[in-house]
Parts: structure tokens; sequence; C-alpha cells
């Protein structure tokens, strides 16, 4: 198996993606799983449960280039 190394990722505030909530430059992916995502989630979020990444991102996201935003909890 390969190694990968990861790079540091930036964090973004609350404010930040509320900013970016109508305008679509950054896409927003909830990665919890689908249960999840049914009860509550950010407007305009994308579900896409960890599990699936793998086989579901590249037609999700197809814009390498596009800002994504990765959260993992609750929108509070």
């Amino acid at each position: 198996m390969e190694e990968t190394i990861a790079a540091p990722v930036p964090e973004i505030s609350r404010e930040e993606i509320r900013a970016h909530l109508n305008d679509r430059s950054l896409r927003i992916l909830d990665v919890l799983p689908r249960a999840s995502y049914d009860t509550g989630h950010i407007p305009g979020a994308i579900s896409l449960p960890l599990a699936e990444v793998r086989e579901r991102a590249r037609g999700l996201l197809p814009d390498p280039a596009q800002a994504i935003a990765v959260y993992c909890g609750g929108f509070t």
C-alpha cells in the first residue's frame, strides 16, 4: 500500500460557511451517515457519507479546483 503524506487542512469558520451558502463558490459536504443528514444538515450541503467517498466523490464533485468544506457534526 502506498503511503500518503497529508497536507495541513485549513479550517473554515461558521461565519465563512454562512457567507457562502447562496453563492455556490464553496461546496459543502456532510460526511455523516445518511440518517444524520436526513435529520438535519447545513442548507445546500451534499450528503456524502464517509464510507461512500471513494465511490461517489468524483461524480458529486466534478471540478477538482472548487473549494470544498467537509463537516461531520451538526450546524450550530
